[in-house]
């Protein structure tokens, strides 16, 4: 056959249209007995994705089976590809958001003196956004109190009970 997938194709789609009840089973269990492992599972693809109005014989829940197995396996492999990706994408973004917390931290030391173990806590609690604005805003700081007030008004301490 030149074409082997689309002539057997056509051939199982003729048998499903043209005929009926037992015939219509036995000549396609035929077809399938000729066909390699190969044809067969792809057949089942296409039957699978098309349902064509085919008879539910053993050999098509069989193959129905087959299909859904080699596709739920499929899905788990590549669900645990893309989750180990996002893994190490979000590992590597909380890693440089904890370098950048720490290179603050020693700018604002170095800039302001010795900081405060509740100021060190106040600045390891900004999120992304307001760490970006301190690193800004620490251009300018000449002294401790400015690093306070910069706090006061962007990062107010939690109340105390």
């Amino acid at each position: 056959m030149q074409q082997p997938e689309q002539t057997v194709s056509q051939a199982v789609a003729r048998l499903v249209h043209e005929t009926q009840g037992e015939q219509r089973e036995r000549l396609l269990e035929e077809v399938l007995l000729v066909c390699s492992d190969e044809e067969i599972a792809t057949m089942a693809e296409q039957m699978i994705t098309q349902d064509d109005g085919l008879p539910e014989t053993p050999m098509m829940r069989k193959l129905r089976q087959q299909g859904y197995n080699r596709g739920w396996q499929e899905g788990r492999q590549e669900g645990r590809q893309e989750g180990r990706e996002e893994g190490r994408q979000e590992g590597r973004e909380e890693g440089q958001e904890q370098e950048r917390r720490a290179l603050l931290l020693r700018q604002l030391a170095r800039r302001c003196g010795p900081l405060t173990a509740d100021m060190t806590a106040r600045v390891q609690t900004l999120d992304a956004d307001r760490l970006l604005d301190l690193a800004d805003a620490l251009l300018d700081f000449t002294s401790i109190s400015d690093l306070e007030q910069w706090l006061a008004t962007a990062a107010p301490a939690d109340p105390q009970p």
